[in-house]
């Protein structure tokens, strides 16, 4: 016998292989963010900023954890023990779709988490409900993201890679 799947369940099927099960149910978002994610086997000390990647509950496959700098909103909640945030690496806020069940209560900003390591000077979806911003509602670039500092080593700044000058930054 020769049955016919509808053509509903064909359209569903395909539509949770494009964008994951779980972005098919928030919408299928370019840059989920803020769902709780585990950080891996050591809980972060106080005031440590930690970028967890690969972190396998996260589409964009990167969970962060930032200190919190301020008293939290009604409503929102502050990872527990080794859990972070999904992130995204962004431009700007715009581009942080927080998905529903996340704990952050006022959304995302862009902006520079860490200054050292594999992710320094990357921008990612930083929960506005842990940190302190600017009256402007946007977070600087700090200092040691300059480029035009030569003192500056992160890698991910333009003129690193393969330079003489930066000898560690090696493609």
């Amino acid at each position: 016998m020769n049955r016919r799947h509808p053509v509903g369940v064909l359209v569903v099927s395909l539509a949770i292989a494009a964008c994951g099960a779980t972005g098919a149910l928030a919408g299928c978002d370019d840059n989920p963010v803020g769902r709780i994610c585990d950080l891996g086997t050591a809980t972060p000390q106080t005031g440590e900023v930690v970028v967890a990647s690969p972190s396998l509950d996260c589409v964009t496959r990167t969970c962060l954890r930032v200190p919190k700098t301020r008293e939290l909103p009604p409503g929102s909640t502050y990872p527990e023990g080794n859990s972070g945030l999904c992130t995204a690496e962004c431009t700007a806020d715009s581009e942080c779709d927080r998905v529903p069940e996340s704990p952050c209560i006022t959304g995302f900003t862009c902006g520079i988490a860490v200054t050292v390591g594999p992710f320094c000077c990357r921008k990612f979806c930083i929960c506005k409900d842990y940190i302190v911003t600017p009256d402007s509602g946007e977070l600087g670039t700090p200092k040691a993201c300059d480029p035009g500092l030569a003192e500056n080593a992160c890698c991910n700044l333009s003129g690193r890679v393969n330079s003489a000058t930066y000898p560690l930054c090696k493609s």
